[in-house]
């Protein structure tokens, strides 16, 4: 089966990137499968195959996404940032970056503007999955 770039984006966006905690996503180069497995329940089909964890645009735990976020707004007018701040003290900073009618924080074209910002990190762990795929060099197995 082939991978495709979608596939890896969608592992990518969903990967906990823990292996033993919540789990993580993984490629299977043998089979060219991706696969979830984790300490609690791994996914014992390829153990004895060449595979490589998948990238984690937000690894559970690590606060990476709401940081960036954080990083993001800087450059926004200072009302703004004070309105997101006091929402994030209340819902927190994975909230305060969800569109409003969602029960987040942002207007309709400042999710926007977040949202090319996640696809385009997005695209480059993805690229950066596809080499290592291609690549055959990281070969990690539990």
């Amino acid at each position: 089966m082939t991978i495709t770039d979608r596939m890896l984006i969608g592992a990518i966006a969903s990967n906990p990137g823990a292996f033993d905690g919540a789990g993580e996503y993984r490629c299977c180069r043998t089979c060219m499968v991706i696969y979830y497995t984790s300490a609690k329940k791994p996914d014992t089909g390829h153990t004895e195959h060449d595979t490589i964890p998948l990238p984690a645009l937000n690894p559970d735990g690590s606060g990476k996404l709401a940081r960036a976020f954080q990083r993001y707004i800087e450059r926004w007018p200072a009302e703004r940032r004070e309105q997101l701040d006091h929402f994030a003290r209340r819902k927190g900073w994975d909230m305060a970056m969800e569109l409003k009618y969602g029960g987040g924080a942002l207007e309709d074209h400042e999710a926007a503007e977040w949202q090319d910002i996640i696809n385009a990190r997005l695209e480059q762990l993805m690229r950066q999955a596809r080499q290592e795929i291609e690549s055959g060099a990281t070969v990690r197995q539990h």
